[in-house]
């Protein structure tokens, strides 16, 4: 039984290797690590037909007690188009916009309440898609509840660009006013593993500016848009709500195998890109790790 269980992790470890960390579970390690220092490195993406959009994330900040936590990250994010698209797609890489996250945590029987509110800087490329130009603001509310082995979610939030969902990094950054909703339930299936599944809707509101992270300003000319993917068609595009709105669903496992480890692996079908992706990542919680935070 003892070497079953360790080729489980090790096969487990290995997949998440390659294949993810949702933003969820990130979110998770870093309010769970308690009191101290925040240190959170990870490695998230996605892939579809278009190609692959990888976000390395470097996260310090601290947790002051179970309440009140703030942290800073930086991103990097790396492009990769597909070869395979009829359209002329391009890769880049290079910094996303740097943040701050101010969060409050409410533990209750009743029901676990998470709010974070995002400042980002417009740190990143705007011709390569990678930030609107502007200072964006997300404020998230996360409730939950576990009933045996099920808990089922909520998020609901207020923004000015679109936020990546779980298990969807998104191919474009928006500018403008945004709605965003995710419902859905978490199973128990192991001690190890966890599956998820939820629906999400991104409801702008207002004009609206949709940066394509494959096109650059030098990226061939405007062409119609096929399922709203002006992301595809146009470096840079403005009107109305219409062009950021977006729908769908997401199919997820995650994994905590060690103490410091975070792993997943996810699928996202948009349903009004009518895009299919695969999620990928690591995480490593090195504050968890070093043993600095108390619980």
């Amino acid at each position: 039984m003892g070497r079953m269980r360790g080729i489980f992790l090790l096969v487990v470890f290995l997949l998440g290797l390659s294949l993810g960390l949702s933003p969820a579970l990130r979110a998770q390690s870093i309010e769970d690590s308690g009191k101290g220092l925040i240190w959170y490195e990870s490695v998230i993406g996605t892939s579809s037909s278009l190609g692959t959009v990888t976000r390395f994330d470097s996260t310090v900040g601290y947790n002051f007690n179970r309440h009140f936590g703030v942290d800073f990250g930086v991103p990097f994010l790396f492009v990769h188009a597909s070869s395979s698209t009829t359209t002329t797609l391009r890769s880049a890489n290079g910094i996303g916009d740097i943040y701050t996250d101010l969060r409050f945590t409410l533990r209750n029987p009743a029901v676990n309440f998470i709010s974070t509110l995002r400042g980002a800087a417009p740190t990143g490329s705007t011709s390569n898609g990678f930030s609107t130009g502007r200072a964006t603001v997300n404020w998230n509310n996360h409730f939950d509840r576990t009933f045996g082995r099920v808990t089922p979610y909520a998020e609901l939030g207020l923004a000015n660009t679109a936020p990546d969902t779980a298990y969807f990094v998104r191919p474009s950054t928006t500018l403008g006013l945004t709605g965003h909703f995710e419902g859905g339930a978490a199973l128990q299936l192991a001690r190890l593993l966890n599956f998820h599944a939820s629906v999400y809707a991104i409801e702008p509101a207002g004009q609206q500016k949709v940066f394509s992270k494959f096109l650059n300003r030098t990226s061939a000319p405007t062409v119609p848009a096929s399922h709203g993917r002006f992301f595809q068609t146009a470096p840079e595009t403005v009107g109305s709500a219409d062009i950021a709105r977006d729908h769908g669903f997401s199919l997820g496992f995650d994994s905590r195998p060690f103490r410091a480890v975070d792993l997943a692996i996810g699928y996202t079908r948009s349903a009004t890109f009518d895009l299919n992706t695969l999620y990928f990542g690591v995480g490593f919680n090195l504050a968890r790790l070093l043993g600095s935070s108390s619980h």
